[in-house]
């Protein structure tokens, strides 16, 4: 816009020089006939620059609200990478998540999630993980989620209904927790709904009672 305003304060100069020399003409006629053909000149001129710079000024503007849309297959592939988790192990993380959240809740799904994540992040955790399955898989995801005598629907194995549901809420709910790791809460543990434990908190309305905070020095 700079160059605009340049091609403008210049274009009135120059009128302005033309308008005051013609003013001394003493014969009207030619004064008449020789003033509006400069002036149309000089908007020729000036015109098409003007236009050059509106142009590119669009461009530029649709340019930068170009937008990146991101695939669901996008954010599965980063969350294999980013978890070392296989293709199966996801589908069984996935499966047992469902199992264990309220049916067609969001909100459930996504806590189940963060609890599992939690259970990584915690030393007392992790070592039991590192016990069970070797060294380093007490951090991963899935085998926190298939520690014995935890996830009741692995153990019975009723988490298998799950393994091809990959388009749902719940789905959605754990794609977006690990895709983000947008904290939800900090709990380690949870029972069912019906289940009351003293100072549990519970994120939907028929979801489970979350409780066990994960303590800052038990945090890796």
């Amino acid at each position: 816009m700079n160059k605009l305003v340049e091609n403008t304060y210049v274009s009135h100069n120059l009128w302005g020089w033309i308008n005051k020399k013609f003013k001394r003409i003493k014969r009207i006629n030619s004064k008449y006939l020789v003033l509006p053909l400069i002036y149309i000149f000089v908007i020729l001129l000036v015109v098409p620059t003007t236009n050059v710079i509106i142009n590119r000024v669009s461009i530029t503007r649709q340019d930068s609200y170009t937008t990146i849309v991101i695939t669901k297959e996008d954010k599965i592939a980063y969350i294999l990478d980013k978890y070392n988790l296989t293709n199966e192990q996801f589908k069984v993380l996935n499966a047992i998540v469902l199992s264990e959240a309220e049916f067609n809740s969001y909100e459930d799904a996504y806590a189940v999630i963060n609890t599992i994540y939690n259970r990584t992040h915690s030393k007392n955790w992790v070592a039991s993980g590192n016990k069970y399955f070797g060294n380093n898989k007490g951090e991963n995801l899935y085998y926190q989620a298939i520690m014995p005598n935890q996830f009741v629907v692995y153990q019975n194995g009723t988490y298998k209904k799950y393994l091809n549901t990959t388009d749902s809420i719940g789905n959605d709910a754990i794609i977006d927790f690990l895709y983000t790791e947008d904290i939800m809460h900090d709990y380690l543990s949870f029972r069912s709904s019906y289940i009351k434990i003293s100072g549990s908190v519970a994120f939907s309305e028929n979801g489970n009672n979350y409780f066990n905070k994960l303590k800052e020095e038990n945090h890796i």
